[in-house]
């Protein structure tokens, strides 16, 4: 009874936007762009009364501009059952222009079933008013994916019990790193883009999820994961979304911030005969028709951020992605000045840039810590934390930024700290002190978005190989290598980069990775059935855990001291040097 009253809940909050009769403007459009056997109509203006011309409007297949007058028309199938197939229409919101909020989420579409009735096979009046944006041209905006809380009743899967950090905890703990951070930024509007697996398995959440995301005091836009699908065998690819519809609306849109045109997409298709969740990636034919008729209205000038569940151009283990469109899909970008496309649900962050590609791949770490444990980093060692990609136009080098923000506060509780399932966390470079404040192990300083990298003292992967190993969290080819300076050296060494092409297939992984999976593994035994082979835990742990990292590099001294000072520096793309001093 809670949950659907939720459910009724939110849709009472979206009929605040709900639709107004269509204004008599002395002519009917039916030809002019429009199609002529159309059956939705409607105005985008602003709040102040001025009508919107050249936005696109569309019904999540077929895309139309709006005329001078701010009208439009489309031709959407309304024969079914409204509030069963929930038909909509959004608009495209162009970058003066900001849709309304609800629970701190942008409410761009209409449910066509709250849009009155049908007469003569017409719907009228399905009307948008947007709000002015005061500077379009500078903006900060949170990008982070698979959040995935789980209920932790005690009735629920052991594994979920057995948590080292219940994941509804930390995603609390996100919640407030988020606020804080954004109240530091007072000179522009933070947005937050959610990279799908909003929950796991567990719709009933969504509705926990957008009111944590609204205390951030941030306007956030989701996409769905696999494990936003509903957790049934027998469902169809359109039916298995309609519970997060319900509660996070449509799964594919569009919207404009500065000159970035957003395409927000569901990569997620189901696997014939299996659970709704159990699904492979690529785009369904609807899906890229929507695609094709969206970015046929936008200028090749425009840069093109796709944001999806899971990565469809490029796979950590360096190969191209393979599923259904998305190689037509990377043709019809090759017009685009730049494509950013960006991604998680492999839980490990991977960075890709090539200077013969227009196209680069961003694929995201949980932002909620290593699945299973929700510890203190992600699957490849990069920290718990999220993207922050700042974007100023009036910037004359770099008018987009983006750094790694991990994230500040653990204010949850280890569930097993009683026992002597806790880590030492030897190889973590903080603590955290008695309020969940984390403070840096070397300087006592707070942890903030001026850690970028992981840098290991000589002896952490092998005690008698005298080699600095670092870990530079969103590295790509656009970054220059580090370089490491011991204490009294006249020069700076360029540090080798650790691919399986070298050899160094061995030590391509985070050390702090390891050291947090090598304990839980060995202690409960639901996760070591997880992560090793039963029979030959070496053969899985060599192929899954230490071949998981591609912004590992290294640097071999010249001395065999047990002790010792050096300074790793690295210069990403954006030009600013980022630096760390390890102690021995």
């Amino acid at each position: 009874m809670v949950k659907r009253f939720s459910i009724y809940l939110l849709l009472a909050l979206l009929a605040v936007f709900s639709c107004t009769p269509e204004e008599e403007t002395g002519e009917k459009k039916e030809e002019g762009g429009f199609p002529k056997n159309w059956t939705v109509s409607g105005t985008v203006k602003g709040n102040d009364g001025s009508v919107i011309a050249g936005v696109v409007v569309s019904d999540g297949h077929t895309c139309v501009k709006t005329d001078s007058n701010g009208y439009y028309a489309l031709e959407v199938d309304l024969s079914g059952n409204l509030q069963e197939t929930l038909q909509y229409v959004f608009v495209s919101t162009p970058k003066d222009w900001a849709a309304p909020k609800a629970d701190g989420h942008a409410i761009f579409w209409k449910w066509l079933y709250q849009c009155g009735d049908i007469t003569d096979g017409k719907l009228t009046g399905v009307d948008f008013t947007l709000t002015r944006i005061a500077n379009p041209d500078r903006f900060t905006l949170y990008i982070f994916g698979d959040p995935q809380p789980r209920s932790d009743d005690p009735d629920s899967e052991s594994w979920v019990e057995d948590s080292a950090f219940h994941s509804l905890d930390i995603c609390n703990d996100m919640y407030k790193d988020m606020k804080e951070y954004a109240a530091t930024m007072t000179d522009r509007p933070v947005y937050g883009i959610c990279l799908g697996d909003v929950v796991h398995q567990q719709t009933n959440l969504l509705t926990k999820y957008r009111s944590g995301m609204a205390g951030t005091g941030i306007t956030t836009y989701n996409v769905i994961g696999n494990h936003d699908q509903g957790h049934k065998t027998g469902l169809t690819d359109e039916q298995s979304s309609k519970a997060y519809e319900k509660v996070m609306g449509p799964t594919n849109y569009s919207f404009n911030l500065g000159d970035l045109h957003f395409l927000m997409l569901d990569n997620m298709i189901i696997r014939k005969g299996s659970y709704s969740d159990d699904c492979e990636t690529g785009i369904t034919d609807d899906i890229w028709q929507f695609v094709q008729n969206d970015l046929k209205l936008v200028p090749s000038t425009a840069r093109i951020m796709i944001c999806a569940h899971s990565p469809m151009f490029r796979l950590l283990d360096g190969s191209d992605r393979k599923g259904q469109h998305l190689s037509e899909m990377k043709s019809l970008l090759g017009r685009f000045k730049r494509v950013y496309a960006w991604a998680g649900h492999t839980h490990s962050t991977f960075n890709w840039y090539s200077q013969d590609s227009n196209v680069e791949v961003h694929t995201l770490g949980r932002v909620t810590g290593a699945l299973w444990t929700n510890e203190f980093i992600s699957e490849n060692g990069t920290p718990r934390g999220y993207m922050v990609f700042d974007y100023d136009a009036g910037d004359p080098k770099y008018d987009i930024r983006w750094k790694f923000k991990p994230i500040f506060w653990q204010t949850a509780t280890h569930a097993q700290k009683a026992t002597a399932k806790e880590p030492s966390y030897q190889y973590r470079d903080w603590y955290y002190d008695a309020s969940g404040r984390a403070k840096l192990k070397a300087t006592g300083e707070d942890l903030t978005d001026k850690y970028q990298m992981q840098v290991f003292a000589p002896g952490t992967y092998d005690e008698k190989d005298k080699t600095v190993y670092v870990n530079v969290f969103l590295w790509d080819e656009a970054w220059k290598k580090p370089r490491f300076q011991l204490d009294g050296a006249n020069t700076a060494s360029t540090m080798s980069r650790i691919t399986e092409d070298n050899g160094g297939d061995l030590y391509r992984y985070s050390y702090a990775d390891w050291d947090i999976t090598d304990f839980y593994a060995g202690n409960w035994p639901n996760l070591k059935t997880q992560w090793y082979d039963v029979d030959d835990k070496d053969v899985v742990h060599t192929e899954n855990k230490k071949r998981n990292c591609a912004s590992m590099f290294r640097y071999k001294l010249n001395t065999n001291k047990d002790t010792g000072r050096g300074t790793v520096t690295v210069v990403d793309r954006f030009g600013v040097t980022h630096e760390t001093t390890i102690v021995w």
